[in-house]
């Protein structure tokens, strides 16, 4: 995959998302009290995600193959 930013393609950090599973200490019903951290990623950041541009905020463009 490649992003580019459409304003300026010197731009070259985006944001994104991916999914993570995450350790939680909890109350006994469940309660959130404290994030303990990232155990994996079930689902890195993919082209069908939205992209921004992390420099300029543009709407980042993402094509599935390498430039």
């Amino acid at each position: 995959m490649k992003v580019l930013c459409p304003k300026d393609e010197s731009h070259d950090v985006f944001v994104t998302v991916a999914h993570v599973v995450q350790d939680w200490k909890v109350t006994a019903e469940g309660e959130f009290l404290e994030d303990l951290g990232t155990i994996e990623t079930t689902h890195g950041p993919n082209t069908g995600n939205t992209w921004t541009c992390h420099i300029c905020g543009t709407d980042a463009i993402v094509t599935d193959k390498k430039l």
